[in-house]
Formats: structure tokens, sequence, C-alpha cells
């Protein structure tokens, strides 16, 4: 018995239980390893290590889903429960649970769908109505399987017409309708279209073969109307629902709006309620255009397609709902009706436990999963023109290799041999680029299988006089020794690990291959994907494990959807690897931080009652979405000009000044303050914290204090949001009666100290990143990537116990890792850190890089009935490309193919 087989043994038997101790577990697959009809005995280590991928499995927890809503909306799906047969929502489940999915965490994903689904509305309500909703999720965490429960859902409730926009990409497509086949139709639609008698059944028709949805598109084959009429089944005569999975595509959505209104019974429209899906909904769907009664295409259809039926609901998913936050809400037109703004509902979907985003690549303590690739522009400029020549790999390139050969040998040796393992590889959006690189992989790859095969087995003293073996150790040594796993143990597991591996380009040139995860379900493909564009949205490289990625500054949605490194890592987490340039890296961090910003203002608008109206208007005036404003209305301006809030919010001075002459200046600007502060009658001094070195507290300090500091403190130009006139700005126009202003002390034994008029702080060690290039010239970056100042926990000091206990209570009652917007939510007066910085740098440890000053601004949000204050940041088209690369340097298009 394999460790695959046990494993599946062990979900079956751990879904019918509660929730076990790690002991339970194992005597659970321990008792499951000694049943007497089975073939092959488990060893012992193969038990343990089903127990161990049992317990990570089934302590994974899912959170609640935060909605926002318009008013009006009356419940509706609960009081018709009992009415209602949840045939395909049951069906589903059961193959979530088969497929490994714990049970708690599926009835998790049953109370979000049934929230969505009755936001979608009720489809046996009479007379026309029309609605638009929003999911938001993270990339990569698991909308798909949130889609395919509202898809089965709505299904049971009486929505017959249901329509998934996959994308714009053809491979996206294909692997979306596999998903639906498994997870909803039952069937294999390739048979089905292709009218053989006797259908394959897959999925949920395995578990329940009793009923089947309709499906008009395949695998193969996206909808045509030829083939749809070829099926002689109109719309209306299906008793089971019917189920479309199409390209966002001009051609395609004309297509389907012309059949729909042949084979409709009015033969202009439907009476059945449909839904429409738009997966990667901020993608080509939101009309950019500065005319609302002439939308943009893509827009304009999917408004049609709505408008055929007079019950129709619109939900789009994403994992970056910034462009469609800024969709216009009040346009409407006679022709396509209402625009895509999701009026009716928002709906922040929370990924399970163990999904490792954004947040743990880029803002976490985490070290070891991003490297920083560097002079690589020899081989290949970021920048570069379709005729570039890549003839060999360079030497980054093929360390990412090697780490993915390694890689695949440990997950082997964790019983995880027979799992999808996948390296991602996207340098450039040129197919005839990515084909030369793809080439040069493939090159280094045999080479590597042969020298593996020849030499694994030798003792390792021999082995390792192989050059290219040397260097897989030398890999080794630097990746992944610190793990359980030694080098003996791996070097017997290369050959099995390497042999199978290939390498495919997935593109939109001849030369495309296609990436068949389904084929391998049994013993795993190995493959080494590389790509550009066609990689960067939706489509889900399976066991994606090493990711390579050399690509020019993205608008945040664009980058954000290029992760595909994001997702699900169970057992291999501390395995993969990034490799990215050192500005995408501090990119992310940012980005991270202002998506994990807008996914707090949902919570926060739930729990005040607020509406998708009042998000949008949250949205535009949030400081991470400075940036954001659609590229089509930026083009011809002189000046771009972002009006933004700074009211509930927290900015640093995260990127210091590396010259001499700006590090003095700063220290001496915080002595200065300190100084105002001891020798103000309005400011108290108190000494807050337990240890060696307390923080210093002064309450009741003036804004005309604050303002001369934030004046005299020099910040780098490229950081935009501590800019000191629009700061200056806010501060005067919220005229705050009183300061909190921390002197902040560390609190580790061994911190060197220093004294500041006479208080004695310990001065806090930072990382930090030398940058000479692109926005941030002359800077040190601190922390790196993370680009964070302040320690967690730091806003609390200045609150009262009473205003702590809120913000705990707020949190669950946990006091255990609070994140800082918490205690801010709680603040009722402006708190400013003073930091004093023991620099290092971050890849050299021991190199010191000087004592430095930085500070950072935490604001209240809003009393009750108060009116905001809005700050301008402006910049015209020149300063953006320069600092945030050129407008139309990348698109979400198909890859650029040469000659084609």
């Amino acid at each position: 018995m394999s460790t695959e087989q046990l494993l599946g043994l062990a979900r079956m038997a751990m879904a019918q239980r509660a929730a076990q101790t790690p002991d339970e577990i194992i005597k659970v697959v321990r008792d499951l390893a000694a049943l007497p009809f089975l073939p092959t005995k488990p060893t012992d280590s193969e038990i343990v290590e089903a127990a161990k991928q049992i317990e990570r499995e089934f302590e994974v927890v899912l959170g609640p889903a935060h909605t926002i809503q318009a008013s009006g909306h009356k419940p509706w799906l609960k009081a018709r429960a009992h009415e209602i047969n949840f045939r395909y929502w049951r069906r589903y489940r059961d193959f979530l649970i088969a497929g490994g999915m714990s049970e708690h965490v599926v009835n998790a994903v049953a109370a979000v769908t049934d929230t969505i689904v009755d936001l979608a509305g009720d489809p046996s309500t009479e007379g026309s109505w029309s609605r638009r909703g929003l999911a938001v999720g993270h990339v990569q965490s698991g909308k798909t399987a949130n889609y395919l429960g509202v898809i089965n859902k709505a299904s049971d409730v009486g929505y017959r017409v249901i329509i998934l926009i996959a994308g714009v990409h053809s491979n996206l497509r294909s692997q979306t309708q596999e998903r639906v086949d498994y997870g909803f139709v039952g069937r294999d639609s390739d048979q089905i279209l292709s009218r053989q008698t006797n259908v394959d059944r897959v999925g949920v028709g395995e578990i329940n073969p009793g009923f089947t949805a309709t499906a008009y598109t395949s695998r193969a084959h996206d909808f045509s109307r030829a083939r749809a009429e070829s099926l002689g089944n109109p719309l209306q005569n299906n008793l089971e629902p019917v189920i479309l999975v199409i390209k966002k595509n001009p051609s395609i959505l004309n297509n389907l709006i012309d059949w729909i209104r042949g084979t409709s019974a009015s033969k202009g429209g439907l009476t059945l309620p449909m839904l429409v899906i738009d997966d990667e909904a901020d993608n080509a769907s939101v009309d950019t255009s500065k005319d609302p009664e002439a939308p943009r295409t893509i827009n304009r259809l999917i408004r049609e397609l709505l408008s055929l039926s007079t019950r129709n609901a619109y939900i789009g998913y994403t994992a970056t709902p910034f462009a469609n936050i800024f969709i216009d809400p009040d346009v409407e037109n006679e022709g396509q009706g209402k625009d895509l703004f999701p009026r009716d509902f928002i709906v922040g979907l929370e990924p399970p436990s163990n999904y490792v985003g954004a947040r743990e690549f880029f803002l976490s303590d985490e070290d070891g999963l991003t490297v920083d690739l560097t002079e690589t522009d020899e081989w290949l400029p970021v920048t570069h023109k379709i005729d570039w020549v890549v003839d060999k790999l360079h030497p980054s390139l093929a360390e990412a290799v090697d780490c993915f050969v390694l890689s695949k040998a440990i997950r082997t040796l964790r019983g995880q041999g027979n799992r999808h393992h996948s390296m991602l590889v996207n340098v450039s959006r040129f197919t005839k680029i990515q084909g030369d690189v793809a080439r040069a992989i493939s090159q280094h790859l045999m080479a590597m299988q042969l020298a593996i095969e020849n030499r694994h087995a030798l003792p390792v003293d021999m082995a390792l006089r192989d050059p290219i073996l040397g260097a897989l150790h030398t890999t080794w040594t630097k990746h992944y020794s610190a793990g359980k796993e030694s080098w003996e143990e791996i070097q017997a597991m290369l050959h099995r690990a390497a042999a199978g591996m290939s390498v495919v380009e997935v593109n939109a040139s001849r030369n495309s291959g296609k990436l068949d995860y389904g084929k391998y379900a049994d013993t795993g493909l190995n493959v080494i994907a590389v790509g550009g564009n066609s990689l960067s949205r939706g489509f889900t490289l399976e066991g994606l494990t090493v990711s390579y990625f050399l690509r020019n500054t993205q608008m945040y949605d664009t980058l954000l959807q290029m992760g595909r490194w994001f997702g699900y890592r169970d057992g291999y987490r501390d395995l993969c690897r990034l490799f990215l340039r050192p500005e995408a890296s501090d990119w992310y961090g940012f980005i991270a931080d202002a998506t994990e910003e807008l996914r707090d203002e949902i919570r926060r608008m739930e729990l005040n009652g607020l509406t998708p109206m009042d998000f949008g208007l949250a949205v535009r005036s949030h400081p991470g979405t400075l940036l954001v404003t659609a590229r089509d209305k930026m083009r011809n301006a002189e000046q771009i000009v972002r009006a933004i809030s700074l009211s509930g919010k927290l900015v640093e001075t995260s990127v210091l000044i590396a010259s001499e002459a700006a590090r003095t200046r700063n220290i001496s600007a915080v002595e200065d303050l300190v100084a105002k502060m001891l020798l103000s009658t309005d400011a108290s001094h108190t000494k807050v914290g337990k240890g060696r070195l307390p923080n210093h507290l002064f309450s009741g300090v003036s804004s005309d204090l604050i303002l001369d500091f934030v004046s005299s403190f020099g910040t780098h130009p490229g950081q935009l949001d501590v800019q000191a006139a629009p700061l200056s700005t806010f501060i005067r126009e919220r005229s705050f009666d009183g300061w909190d202003v921390v002197l902040v002390s560390s609190s580790d034994t061994d911190a060197k100290t220093t004294q500041i008029h006479g208080l004695e702080i310990g001065k806090q060690t930072r990382a930090v990143k030398p940058s000479s290039s692109g926005r941030f010239d002359n800077a040190l970056l601190v922390s790196g990537t993370k680009r964070r100042v302040a320690s967690r926990g730091i806003e609390r000091i200045g609150l009262s116990d009473q205003e702590q206990a809120a913000a705990i209570a707020s949190h669950g009652g946990s006091t255990k890792n609070i994140p800082d917007h918490v205690y801010r939510s709680h603040r009722t007066r402006p708190l400013l850190m003073l930091h004093v910085l023991q620099t290092h740098t971050q890849s050299e440890p021991h190199e010191d890089r000087g004592v430095h000053a930085a500070y950072g601004l935490s604001f209240p949000g809003l009393s009750a009935g108060a009116k905001e204050k809005l700050v301008s940041y402006t910049a015209n088209v020149i300063a953006y490309r320069e600092l945030y690369g050129a407008l139309d340097e990348e698109t979400d298009d198909e890859d650029e193919v040469y000659g084609d």
C-alpha cells in the first residue's frame, strides 16, 4: 500500500470524526494500516508521514466571510431550505471531502456559499430584476472551489442558465472547464459534445451518477453556435441546469448572445433565471471608456448577455478588486443596462489557514522563501526587444532548476513522490524569448538527468566529484541543509526525482505545449513551465514549488495576479523558493499591505452596516490605491492627482536616505523634538514597558511640535505617502487636540543603548537593503521587502486599559499576534513613533550601516459625524513612469508571438 492510498483511507475515516489530537490521529492511521484485506503493509515511516499529513489537513480552519450589502435585501434561502432538494450541493460536498478537504472546512464553504447564493437573489421571484455582486478572494486561494459551490447551490435553488466567464486565455478556460466537469457536470464534456453514447463519469459523477447538468462547452471546445445548434436541445427544453464555460472574448460573447436570442421562446430574451460568474472580474470586464454611452466591448457584451434574462445575477470573482471598485456605480443605459459595479453586495473570502500568500512571502519573518535576483541585465534586461537572444542559462536560473530537482527528491522522501511538482519560469512577454529560455533549460536538465543517472548510486565523495552533482550539493547546502533530510538520502532519491521531469512552453506560439495534470493524477506531473502572460492569470500550476520571475514592475492588480506561487503547500512549504528582483519584492510587500488593508476595510464596514457604495468611496481614498487609477484615464493627463484619506492609517519612513547628511539631520530632528517635549508645560512624560529599557511616552503634545518635526525630517522622495506637504495639510485640517509621542526603546536585553537628553533607550536593530536604482535611488529599505519599521504591538502604546481591552475583545479575545490596525481602530488621539535604529545590511549582517532615525504616524479613525479630510498627492506622467513603470509596457493580453 502506498502512502497516497493510506491517506485516502484516513481522510474518509477522519471525515466522520470530530477534531482529533495527534495521538488519536496516528492511532487511526495505524488501525487502518493493520486491516487484514490490504495487499501490502505500510512501513512505520509511511504510517508516521501519513499521520502528519492528516494532522496538517485536519487542523486547517476557514474563517467566516465578511459581507457588506446594500440595504433592502430580504434573506430568503434559509426560509426556503426545507423545500429545496440540495442534490447538486450534497454531491459536491462529498466530492470535496473525498478529495481531502476536512469536514469543518467544507462546512465553512457551505456557509459562505449560502451567503452568496442568498445575496444573488431568489430565482423564483417573479418580475424583472438584476443583481450585481463581487467576491474578493486571494490569488490562488481556492476561488474556483467557492464558485463551484455557488454553481451547485444555484442549480438546486432554481437558476437554470449558468454562464462562467473564465478569463481571457484559452488554457485557463480549458482548465476551468475540466474543474466544472469534475465539480458540477460529472461527465467528460469532450465526450458529451462529440455525442458519444457512453460518456465517462468524472468527479461528482462517480459519487452520484443519477443526474447531470447540460454542458454546451467542453475542455477542447469553447462555445460555438453551430455546435450548440447541432445538439438540437434549445435552452428552455432542458430539464437540468445548463452550464457554459466561455473565454472572455468578443466573438464568443457575440455568438452566445445571438444564439440565446435565437433559441429562446420569445426570440428576444429568456424567462429562465440566469447566473453569470465572471472569474478574474477585474480583467477586461471593467469599462474604461470616457463615454458611458459607448462602453468598451467586453463590458458592453457582458451587460447585454445579462439583459437577455429578465431575472439575472452577476457575481465577479477577483483577488484584486481595485478596478471593479472604480466602476462608476451610477452608469446605466438602455442598451446594456446597469454597469458591473457590485452595488448589491461584496463578500470578502477568507483563505484557509494553510494558505501561503503575499503576506507569508513578503511580510512575515519567515526567511528563505524569496531569493534576490541581481546582475541579470546582461543575460536578459528587464526591458528588452523581441529579437534579444538568450543562448544559455543565467547562473541564478540554473540554481533555481537545481532547487526544483532537489525539492522533488525531498518531497519524495516525505511520501509525496506521486504528487504534482511544478516550476514556473516567467521572464519575458515575447514567446520567441520564452522558447529560447525553454530550450536552454531543457539542455541543462538533460545534462543533469544523465549525470544523476550515472552517479546517484555512488558513494557521496565519489559522486560529488562530478561538477553537476557538486553544484546540486552546493545548492542543497544553501537552501535545504537545515531540513531533516540528509544529503545521502537525497542523493539516493535524485534519479527517481529527475528522470521524469520535462520542460513545457505555455504561451500563444505554435510551440506551446499543454499542462495536462489530470492525465498524471495517479503518478504526478513533474514539469518546468516556461511562459508569460498565459501563465499569469487564474491558471494553476499544480504543486508549484520553485518560481523564477523576471518581469517589469506592474500595476497592482497585474503584479499580484502574476503571483502564481501563492496557494497551498502542505508538507513542502519550507521547500518553496521564489527567485525575484529586489524591487519586485518591495512592490509585492507594499501591495500585500495595501490589499490586506482593503480586506480589513470590508470587515470594518460589515461591523458598521455600511454598503458597497461606501466601500467604493473608501477604496478611492485609500493610500494603497494611489497608483491604481486606470491607465486609460492617465495617458494624456499632465497631472495625476489622488485625493486620499489618512484616517485610521499608518505611515512610516521605511525608506531611508543613504547619505551622511540625511542621517545626521534626522537624528537631530528627533533630538530637537524630545528636547521641546521635555520643556513643554502641556506634555506629560511617563515610562512605558517592563523591560530593562522602557519606552518613553509623551502625552498631550501640541500639533505645532509635530508639524515642526515632520517638516524638518528628511524623507526619501520616492516614498510618496510620507512627504511633508500632504502630511502637514492633513494634520492641520484634522485639528487634533493632543498627540501621543513615544520614543521607542528596544526590548532586547543585549540592545546597544543611547541617551537623548537624559532619556536612555535601547537602539532597535534593523536590517536594511541598499537600493541604487529606480524610484529608490540612494536609499536604504528598512527590513528589506517587508518595509516595516515598528515592531508588532507598538500602536497599543498610549491606549487606556479600557481601550486595549476593547481592542483585544474585537480580535476575538486572543492577545496573540494582534495586528496593529486593531489597536489603531480604537485610538482617539494620533500617535507619533520615534525610532532610533542600529542598522546593518540585510545580506551582510555584520556590515554596520550606522545609526538612523525613522518615524511612524498612526492616525485615529473619524469620530461619529465627523467629515473626512482628504489629502491630495500629485505626480505628473513623467514622474509616474520613473516611479512605477511605463504606462503601456505590459498588458494582460496574450503573449507577443515573434513572426506571427
